[in-house]
């Protein structure tokens, strides 16, 4: 995954999809194809709740990498859905 600059997990989710457009994949699915779908599609969020499928999130470019991060990190602090695990992938320009 050359493209990938960072990528750093939350034990948080995104409030609801926060406008930033995705979508799921089943959770049969390993981590490692969720990873490459979200890169093939720029996305810079991937969540696994605590039970249920993967959500591959951020994909539309309404939200910037850094909104995202503040907003992840705000709810991260606040105990917001703590056994959701959330991935943050930032890209190489």
């Amino acid at each position: 995954m050359e493209n990938i600059h960072s990528l750093n997990t939350y034990n948080t989710d995104i409030h609801g999809s926060w406008g930033v457009g995705g979508f799921m994949m089943d959770s049969k699915n390993p981590y490692d194809e969720v990873l490459k779908k979200a890169v093939e599609q720029k996305a810079f969020v991937i969540v696994k709740p605590s039970r249920g499928n993967w959500y591959i999130k951020g994909i539309n470019n309404n939200k910037k990498y850094d909104e995202i991060k503040t907003h992840l990190e705000e709810n991260q602090i606040m105990g917001y859905k703590k056994k959701s695990i959330t991935r943050l992938l930032n890209y190489c320009e």
